[in-house]
C-alpha cells in the first residue's frame, strides 16, 4: 500500500513539472506588441498636391521602434519604408492627388513584436481655377440705339449653373441662364470648357442672356427695325 501511494504521488509530481515545464516554454515563445499610428500630414489638401503620410511606431511602454518595417497603403499607391530612431516614418506619394476622400492602411512588423496595424483616412478637395478668358468673337458689337448687342462664347459653367460668356472687351458672369440655351443637364455634372454661341444684349449697366439666333437676326436688319427688335428683345427677357 505505502509503495503504491508512492509511486502515486511521484507520478503526480513529475506530471505537475512536465505542465509547468511546458507553461515557461510557451511564455518564452510570446513577443510584445507594436503601437502604431498614421495620418495624413495635412488634411485636407488640394487637388493636384501631393499627399504626404506620416506615424510612429512605438512598444507598449510608448518607447520607439526604430527601423520596423513599415507598408503603406492608400488609394493606388502600396510601398514600404521604416521607422528612424525616433519610430517616426514619413512618406511623400509621387503621384499627385485627385479630389476624393481616402483611407490609409499601414503595417508594421519587426522581429520579436507582433504585427501592428493602424488606419485613418484624409480628404482631397477640388481646386478651384479661375477661367480662361479667350478671345473668341466672330462678329462686331451692333449698335441699337440705347442698346449694343455682343455675340460671345460660353466659358465656363459650373454645378450651380453659374455662366461665364466672353464677348468683346468683356467677361460676364450669368446666374442660371446657360441651361436656357441648348445645354442638356447632364451637361451640369461637372465642371467643363463648352462652345456654345450665346447673344448678350447690354443697356446702360444691366447685360441679358440671349440665343445666339439674337445677334445673328440683329444682324441682318436695318436701323429702324433693328432697334424695334433690339429693345423687344431686351424688354421681353424672362429670368430663369
Amino acid at each position: 500500500m505505502n509503495n503504491h501511494f508512492i509511486f502515486t504521488i511521484c507520478a503526480f509530481l513529475i506530471g505537475f513539472t512536465i505542465i509547468l515545464s511546458s507553461i515557461q516554454v510557451s511564455e518564452s515563445t510570446l513577443t510584445s506588441k507594436m503601437l502604431v499610428s498614421v495620418k495624413a500630414e495635412k488634411d485636407p489638401i488640394t487637388e493636384g498636391d501631393f499627399p504626404v503620410i506620416v506615424g510612429t511606431v512605438s512598444d507598449q511602454a510608448y518607447k520607439p521602434i526604430a527601423n520596423a518595417n513599415v507598408l503603406i497603403m492608400f488609394g493606388t499607391v502600396i510601398v514600404t519604408t521604416t521607422t528612424d530612431d525616433k519610430g517616426n516614418f514619413r512618406y511623400e506619394s509621387a503621384m499627385p492627388s485627385t479630389h476624393g476622400i481616402y483611407e490609409v492602411d499601414v503595417t508594421a512588423t519587426m522581429d520579436g513584436y507582433t504585427k501592428g496595424l493602424a488606419n485613418s483616412t484624409f480628404t482631397v478637395t477640388p481646386r478651384q481655377t479661375a477661367p480662361i478668358v479667350t478671345k473668341t468673337i466672330t462678329g462686331l458689337p451692333i449698335e441699337a440705339g440705347n442698346y449694343t448687342v455682343f455675340l460671345g462664347k460660353v466659358a465656363q459653367w459650373n454645378l450651380e449653373t453659374t455662366c461665364f460668356v466672353d464677348f468683346g472687351d468683356k467677361y460676364m458672369r450669368f446666374l442660371k441662364t446657360c441651361d436656357l440655351y441648348g445645354m442638356a443637364p447632364e451637361d451640369f455634372q461637372s465642371d467643363q470648357t463648352i462652345i456654345p454661341m450665346v447673344s448678350v444684349i447690354q443697356n446702360n449697366d444691366t447685360y441679358r442672356l440671349f440665343p445666339e439666333s439674337v445677334y445673328i437676326n440683329a444682324s441682318d436688319m436695318e436701323n429702324k427695325t433693328l432697334n424695334t427688335f433690339v429693345a423687344s428683345t431686351f424688354a421681353n427677357y424672362t429670368a430663369p
